[in-house]
């Protein structure tokens, strides 16, 4: 239970923040664009973060990394809403993305290495699946109410409470590890944390300030060019960080990629079809959150049958039928996405189209951890969590970007349709285009996935 609290609570901080952005932005002085940075430098610091949160777990004890993880996160929370300005907030939210990123891998090596694989992991998955997109719906529907009434300090002392009780019941309810005498790679790690950062910051910058500008284009080039000079370093120290012999699973790196596509539709995905409902059908945040909540109810009820089925059909058919099913349902969400489509028609698509991500979820999830050794389990899961956050970071940054180009095209070349239907065709051209990708996502994990899931082995000692 603690474990998925701590998901919950990760995915929830992930959407919540977004609402609030007019009111930090009025009352802390952000200008229109620097306000962006709210959410760039937490997205930014989870995202380096979190291959080397997970790894340290691995080698220093996860009880410890979790329970540091979720004091520095209930800790961070509470910061953010007391900041007095705009660079307070900002260097607090980077506190609280790095604190994540302890929190997130370890939660997920610690239910991993609790299940053996098979039927008791697929059941483990699931609820770590229903706990991710709960907490990233919950986000949306809980973030009007409370700005509405409390203000934006809100959103952020929303998790306090939670994330302290976590930090104290942890060591009554986690065992801890055995001990381990093994050296941090230090040179590795903080390769591998700037590295991916600049990548996630990339796209955001390249959003805001045009995909050819140095602001976008530079921290892309570096950041790769980081990334290509960590594997050298890891195969010449004793103890790397990542044990580059991981990547030869083919089903662990199909599964990344599954995992970028399911970021990019929890990222973009919901948060275009809420921008859809607010800003072209005029709902209040509360009625768009109304709106997309029953999605989370229903992933309850599908929770309970979805590991008996992946269990039943195997994984290859689990992660297609799941991706493929998605991108389809993400095609006829596009359909609806007009200025005079009947909401109640569209909030009734939305309902399979969640059960569809949350199968995606699951099921690449289960395939980015499978035949890996207990020890590297936190490794596992940084990666993949890794690639879901790129896929958000990625996604909204490109997707919300075509959408506002297709607009300003649009609105010149027929003044008289009107700006709601402008933005109609923007917001559906960019979930058309998130469909496709998805959907060839699903098509290459058909292909890749044709090895059966390997037999876990140690890694090696050094």
């Amino acid at each position: 239970m603690l474990m998925l609290s701590a998901q919950f609570v990760i995915m929830l901080d992930a959407s919540i923040v977004t609402v609030a952005l007019p009111d930090i932005q009025r009352e802390l002085g952000f200008s229109a664009s620097g306000v962006q940075a709210v959410v760039t430098a937490y997205n930014t610091a989870l995202g380096g973060g979190l291959i080397l949160g997970g790894r340290v777990g691995d080698l220093f004890g996860r009880r410890r990394i979790f329970v540091i993880g979720m004091a520095g996160f209930a800790a961070s929370s509470l910061l953010c809403g007391l900041a007095l300005n705009a660079v307070m907030l900002v260097a607090c939210r980077v506190l609280q993305g790095l604190s994540a990123a302890a929190i997130a891998p370890t939660a997920l090596a610690l239910l991993t290495t609790s299940f053996p694989e098979g039927p008791a992991r697929a059941k483990a998955m699931s609820k770590f699946g229903v706990a991710t997109v709960l907490g990233f719906i919950g986000g949306l529907v809980l973030s009007g109410p409370l700005v509405d009434s409390l203000g934006w300090q809100s959103v952020f002392y929303a998790t306090v409470p939670v994330g302290a009780i976590m930090a104290v019941l942890a060591p009554r309810f986690i065992a801890p590890a055995a001990p381990r005498r093994r050296r941090l790679d230090v040179l590795g790690a903080g390769l591998v944390t700037f590295g991916v950062a600049l990548i996630v910051v990339a796209p955001a910058q390249g959003s805001a300030n045009g995909w050819t500008s140095p602001q976008c284009v530079l921290p892309l080039v570096a950041g790769i060019a980081v990334l290509a000079i960590f594997p050298a370093v890891e195969r010449r120290h004793p103890e790397p960080l990542v044990r580059l012999g991981l990547f030869r699973s083919r089903t662990l790196r199909t599964a990344n990629v599954v995992s970028l596509a399911s970021g990019m539709m929890s990222g973009a995905g919901y948060l275009l079809v809420t921008l859809y409902l607010q800003e072209v059908r005029g709902c209040s945040p509360v009625r768009a959150g109304l709106i997309v909540a029953p999605v989370g109810v229903l992933n309850l009820a599908l929770g309970t049958v979805l590991p008996r089925l992946m269990t039943r059909i195997g994984l290859r058919l689990s992660i297609t039928g799941a991706t493929m099913s998605a991108g389809l349902l993400l095609a006829v969400i596009s359909t609806q996405m007009t200025a005079s489509k009947n909401l109640v028609v569209f909030g009734l698509v939305l309902l399979p189209f969640g059960m569809a991500m949350l199968a995606t979820t699951v099921s690449s999830t289960l395939a980015a951890t499978s035949g890996v050794a207990g020890d590297e389990q936190g490794l596992a899961g940084g990666i993949r969590q890794t690639s879901f956050q790129l896929g958000i970071a990625l996604g909204v940054a490109t997707l919300l970007s075509l959408a506002g180009t297709r607009t300003t095209a649009l609105e010149a070349a027929n003044p008289a349709a009107g700006h709601a239907q402008a933005l109609a065709s923007g917001y559906q051209l960019s979930l058309y285009v998130l469909a496709g990708l998805v959907i060839t996502t699903g098509v290459i994990a058909f292909v890749r996935l044709r090895e059966p899931t390997p037999t876990p082995v140690p890694a090696p000692s050094s």
